[in-house]
């Protein structure tokens, strides 16, 4: 960041040199020469002091709790909308393989002609369900893990 802006010092340089987070002689050297800066410096030092005299109110109510309302409810509303996409994605795909799957099918179940149709058509729906089981519970975890992480990060300590 340049110290100087056009021979004058920026606002952010003597705001941190009023607050003392800078120190430094030709800063100082310049607040000496230049009656710009320096009525600027004094302005912030007055902004500052009446800024520490304010009195702090508080509310009759407990903001933390309604805040923390408000991002939960948009965090919910976010991973509804997350979840809404995984699973339009999810279907999609599935679409999509089945679709270019449709050639195969006949060569695909030739393995299955010496069995019984309901052999095939059990052996097949177990698949499906097992499949689908599987689905539901890495989202179940994934859920389970989102929370705890959510509560461990966001809710405040009292």
């Amino acid at each position: 960041m340049s110290i100087m802006k056009s021979n004058h010092l920026t606002d952010e340089i003597l705001q941190a040199y009023l607050l003392k987070e800078i120190e430094d002689d030709a800063i100082a050297k310049h607040l000496a020469e230049c009656s710009i800066c320096r009525a600027k410096l004094e302005n912030y030092q007055y902004l500052v002091n009446n800024i520490q005299k304010i009195e702090y109110k508080t509310f009759s109510f407990n903001v933390t709790t309604v805040v923390m309302a408000k991002i939960v409810q948009y965090e919910r509303q976010t991973n509804r909308n997350k979840e809404l996409v995984f699973w339009g994605l999810l279907t999609f795909t599935f679409i999509l393989i089945a679709s270019l799957a449709i050639p195969f099918i006949p060569k695909i179940l030739t393995l299955f002609y010496p069995k019984s149709i309901f052999t095939t058509l059990l052996l097949i729906v177990t698949g499906l369900v097992v499949f689908l089981f599987l689905l539901a519970d890495i989202n179940q975890q994934y859920k389970m893990k989102e929370e705890k992480i959510f509560k461990n990060n966001l809710q405040p300590i009292l």
